[in-house]
């Protein structure tokens, strides 16, 4: 005979188990066309009105309850699409560029999610898409959450219009970089605004009045949050003589030296460079010793960034070092808490890096 009582969850995957049970006794029949209400599963299930409203919102997006006004939620038969979903364990993250084209930091942590996903029983897929990233996004994303339907999406160096498209649809995601702000997904990033803080008051430290932080204008979270903690930085002073600024640059060789130029034409030049991508910091102190300008001597220099070729450049570069480790293991968890069903907020989860001493910076 058939217990009347339901299992209770255990508290390791609260959201993840819940979703599990109530779809088991869904597809036992143990309900026909209603859902009891919220106050009684609560007491069924031993579990708070947070935790069952995350599985039942889960479960819509499954395409097995449907919501109304004032009304118990409708059980419905989940069509054949959903029904794969609900079993899919894959992860996708959505790139720009394809895996060989990516920093040595991210090529790390991406190894290192794949691995601690396939423990988890899980496996990562790349999904490369310009299209995605275009001004039409929405429809590019839509057309291709269409197609695939994984447990969780990872959104990497991803523009505030795939950010906010991913966050509306309530599909399960997760920011790998910094959330623009009323997006609510989780991310993990460096921590650029404390980064670029530090930075000025290095530079600051060391007397120099005029900065400048060289950064590329791609609109990400992580450029702007370098951006606010930059100029933040520079007002905690009491010199009254500091002229701090942010000179933007669309990532090209000829962009950024055109920018150079145009500084270094100036009749107060900045004596003190904060150079976000290692790549960009190649051009730029290639470009000042094209100009006869000696670092540190007439310029003193910091990258944002750190890359594995930097520990092999003349001058050695002043640079933070971030652990792709702790990155990797800190994303993991986030992103098997969300393919589990887990709840989606606005939770920003930050690594701080370390600074590293170089000579082209005293």
């Amino acid at each position: 005979m058939r217990s009347s009582s339901l299992h209770i969850p255990l508290r390791a995957s609260l959201v993840a188990q819940t979703v599990a049970i109530l779809r088991k006794e869904i597809q036992a029949g143990r309900w026909r066309q209603c859902l009891p209400g919220e106050h009684e599963l609560c007491g069924q299930l031993h579990v708070s009105r947070v935790t069952l409203r995350a599985a039942l919102a889960h479960l819509q997006r499954e395409g097995w309850l449907r919501a109304s006004q004032g009304r118990r939620r409708e059980i419905i038969k989940p069509r054949t699409q959903r029904a794969r979903f609900a079993a899919d364990t894959r992860v996708v993250l959505l790139t720009a560029e394809p895996l060989q084209n990516l920093p040595a930091f991210a090529v790390y942590w991406i190894d290192a999610l794949r691995e601690r996903l396939s423990d988890a029983n899980f496996h990562l897929e790349i999904h490369v898409s310009r299209s995605v990233y275009g001004s039409r996004s929405s429809h590019a994303l839509r057309a291709l959450a269409q197609t695939i339907h994984p447990a969780a999406w990872v959104l990497y160096s991803s523009t505030l219009g795939m950010q906010r498209w991913f966050s509306a649809n309530a599909l399960p995601a997760v920011i790998t970089g910094s959330r623009h702000q009323g997006v609510a997904l989780p991310s993990v990033d460096r921590d650029y605004r404390a980064t670029c803080r530090h930075a000025a008051g290095q530079l600051l430290a060391r007397n120099h009045r005029c900065l400048v932080l060289v950064n590329p204008e791609s609109g990400t979270g992580g450029e702007l949050e370098s951006e606010q903690g930059f100029l933040e930085g520079a007002t905690q002073t009491t010199a009254a003589d500091v002229q701090a600024s942010v000179v933007q640059h669309d990532g090209s060789v000829n962009g950024i030296c055109t920018r150079l130029d145009a500084l270094f034409r100036k009749p107060k030049p900045p004596t003190a460079l904060l150079v976000s991508r290692p790549a960009h910091v190649l051009t730029v102190m290639g470009h000042l010793m094209r100009r006869g300008l000696r670092l540190p001597q007439d310029v003193a220099l910091i990258s944002r960034d750190d890359d594995s070729f930097l520990e092999d450049v003349v001058p050695s570069v002043a640079r933070y070092a971030s652990n792709p480790s702790a990155f990797a293991q800190k994303l993991s968890k986030i992103v098997l808490e969300v393919a589990g069903g887990g709840v989606l907020t606005a939770a920003d989860h930050r690594i701080m890096p370390h600074f590293v001493r170089g000579e082209s910076f005293v």
